[in-house]
C-alpha cells in the first residue's frame, strides 16, 4: 500500500511540475507578446503625432482668429 501512495504522490508532482512549467511558459509568451504591441503602439503614436501637428497649427491659427474677431 505504501509503494501505491509514493508512485501516486509520483505521477502527481510530475504532472504538476509539467502543468506549472506549461503555465509559466505560457504566460511568459503573452507577457513578451504585450510588450512588443507596446512598442508598436508607441511607435504608432509617434508617427501619428507627428502627422497631427500641422493639424493642430492649423487649428489655433482658426480659433485664434474666430476668437480675435469675436
Amino acid at each position: 500500500m505504501d509503494k501505491i501512495n509514493e508512485i501516486y504522490i509520483a505521477i502527481a508532482s510530475g504532472l504538476l511540475g509539467v502543468g506549472l512549467w506549461i503555465f509559466k511558459r505560457l504566460f511568459k509568451s503573452i507577457d513578451v507578446a504585450h510588450e512588443r504591441i507596446d512598442k508598436l503602439e508607441a511607435k504608432q503614436m509617434d508617427h501619428l503625432e507627428t502627422q497631427l501637428a500641422p493639424i493642430r497649427q492649423d487649428l489655433n491659427i482658426i480659433l485664434q482668429h474666430l476668437l480675435g474677431n469675436k
